[in-house]
């Protein structure tokens, strides 16, 4: 998410993701897939599904894909960066799911299971890590990393223990 508190200027960086101009990464964590070939790239049709704000692949005309590599792996759990190259609705929840490793935590893909309202012990294990672009006012390339950690990818379970951080630099 990026925010322009001045709305002169705000239309200026919504063009940057409407004509692609900005680099997203973000990082999952998802069961191993030792049968992929890494790096790799999941296109696909993805619509709306049931209930109304689940998504679904469908068979078509693609219109979403995602670079997606390894960058940490576990006995069960793997970390992975992702870099979505379109920005559909749920685009990384999606493909994950779809090669068979929905992202941990996630109680929406790839079926939808209940939790209760206020149980915040298991988070979704994905945070989007970087943004970056060129400025479009001053032509400036700007960068901005997040400092939040993902639990360790061998911790998937009951001890649940923040994970060190792999930090944003060469990423």
């Amino acid at each position: 998410v990026l925010f322009s508190a001045n709305p002169l200027s705000r239309a200026h960086y919504q063009a940057l993701f409407r004509e692609r101009r900005i680099d997203k990464r973000y990082e999952a964590i998802a069961p191993a897939l030792p049968r992929i070939e890494f790096p790799c790239t999941r296109s696909s049709r993805i619509v709306a599904g049931e209930p109304f704000f689940r998504m679904q692949e469908i068979e078509g005309p693609e219109n979403s894909e995602t670079r997606i590599e390894v960058v940490a792996r576990g006995a069960d759990y793997w970390r992975y960066a992702l870099t979505p190259i379109t920005g559909r609705k749920h685009q990384l929840r999606v493909h994950m799911a779809a090669l068979g490793a929905p992202i941990a935590h996630d109680r929406t893909y790839p079926s939808l299971r209940q939790r209760a309202p206020d149980d915040y012990s298991a988070p979704l294990q994905l945070l989007a890590k970087r943004l970056s672009f060129i400025d479009p006012l001053t032509g400036v390339a700007r960068s901005f990393c997040s400092t939040f950690q993902l639990m360790h990818h061998d911790d998937i379970g009951p001890s649940q223990r923040p994970a060190m951080d792999i930090g944003c630099a060469g990423d």
